[in-house]
């Protein structure tokens, strides 16, 4: 049941050497951490980051835990890497966000995830007095997001802050775009193919000015923590206009193949990012699409002025901003999961996810538990590791 060494190998995420680790294990030396102590630092430093490094091999095992009853369960819309930093707040909306490995699957893959997240980060924060009151509440937005409730719901505490702070500034926004690009500037048509594609698909929805998607600049992005090794571009295109003050942002991120899992699908090709943002996002971003790029296929969106995660460490202030954003969350996934293709209500689906989770909640709360302890063993035999070997990445 378990996923190959050789296909966790692939995304980066090599098992301890002489270690007994798991699929959570990572091995500091991988190659593909060249140049890359900032990424190895982060991993060090905060147990969530290393979680968040490690989603295929949690997926991995998080279905191992439930073998037995694989094919007992619905097939659901998965988010694929829900978490608590997943959770992000722009001018345009909030909730669960970075769709990237969005697919089809068993529900066990984004409850443990995300009830392991806020148990994680519970710790972190030292209020594990209420963790059971945590997955509760995440429970039960879950349950009313299948159910159809909570169509309208109150704004949390930690939105209402945020988007306090929001500059509503475009020249901020491209001041921080252009300072990226900076970091690793690329030839203005080395993504040539990739933006033809995208001006094909997303050039005839809007009306813009006929020079809007020519390529200002384009830069290389080594941003993030589960995507940090991914391939990545920054692109800013002319806008609406050829002044530079309403240029447009845009990312655009490889499109990873999934790895063989028995909880989750891997047949549904690159679409499936696309297909996950319109079925989860409560505002999908304005351009959007799947290109390819050099034998690959890419995830391209705009990118909004203000955006803001719940972070952890600076963004999640007392015990209710987490209860709170555990059931918004909740409520998301519970609204997505069960949704045709086409969007519609599919009362079959939602009738048996409730189904399932009334027979297995005992051991979804169990399996969180379990993982967000194992994953912090993982990550301690990973700092342990640094401390007797030079890492690759800080060489």
């Amino acid at each position: 049941m378990r996923v190959r060494l050789a296909a966790l190998a692939a995304l980066g995420l090599l098992p301890l050497r002489g270690a007994s680790a798991d699929s959570l294990g990572v091995d500091p030396t991988d190659p593909r951490f060249v140049g890359r102590g900032d990424l190895v630092l982060k991993l060090r430093t905060s147990v969530h980051d290393y979680f968040r490094f490690v989603n295929a091999g949690f997926a991995a095992e998080t279905c191992s835990l439930f073998a037995d009853v694989v094919d007992q369960m619905p097939e659901v819309n998965l988010h694929g890497d829900a978490h608590i930093e997943q959770y992000t707040v722009t001018n345009i909306g909030r909730g669960l966000s970075d769709f990237d490995d969005c697919t089809r699957g068993k529900a066990v893959i984004d409850l443990v995830r995300l009830g392991a997240s806020i148990l994680i980060a519970a710790r972190e924060r030292q209020w594990t007095q209420e963790e059971d009151r945590f997955i509760s509440e995440l429970l039960k937005g879950y349950r009313d997001g299948l159910k159809g409730e909570r169509m309208e719901m109150p704004t949390p505490d930690l939105v209402t802050r945020i988007r306090a702070s929001f500059t509503w500034d475009h020249a901020g926004a491209l001041r921080q775009a252009n300072a990226l690009i900076d970091k690793a500037p690329q030839p203005n048509d080395s993504f040539d193919d990739g933006v033809a594609r995208f001006v094909e698909l997303v050039g005839t929805r809007h009306v813009l000015g006929k020079d809007a998607f020519k390529v200002k600049r384009i830069g290389m992005l080594t941003m993030g923590i589960g995507s940090a090794l991914d391939e990545k571009y920054l692109i800013l295109f002319e806008g609406p206009t050829a002044s530079d003050d309403d240029d447009m942002v845009v990312e655009a991120k490889q499109i990873r193949d999934l790895q063989g899992n028995p909880c989750v699908r891997t047949d549904v090709g690159a679409s499936r990012v696309l297909d996950g943002m319109g079925l989860i996002a409560y505002e999908p971003f304005a351009y959007a699409a799947v290109v390819p790029h050099g034998g690959k296929h890419f995830w391209m969106h705009d990118w909004t002025d203000d955006y803001q995660e719940a972070s952890i460490a600076t963004m999640l202030r007392t015990p209710k901003d987490l209860r709170q954003i555990a059931f918004d969350a909740g409520v998301q996934m519970g609204r997505a999961h069960p949704k045709r293709p086409d969007g519609g209500p599919d009362k079959d689906r939602r009738k048996a996810a409730l189904k399932s989770l009334e027979v297995l909640e005992h051991r979804v709360r169990a399996a969180m538990k379990e993982m967000a302890g194992r994953t912090d063993v993982a990550w301690r035999a990973f700092a342990r590791s640094l401390s007797t070997q030079t890492p690759t990445g800080e060489r």
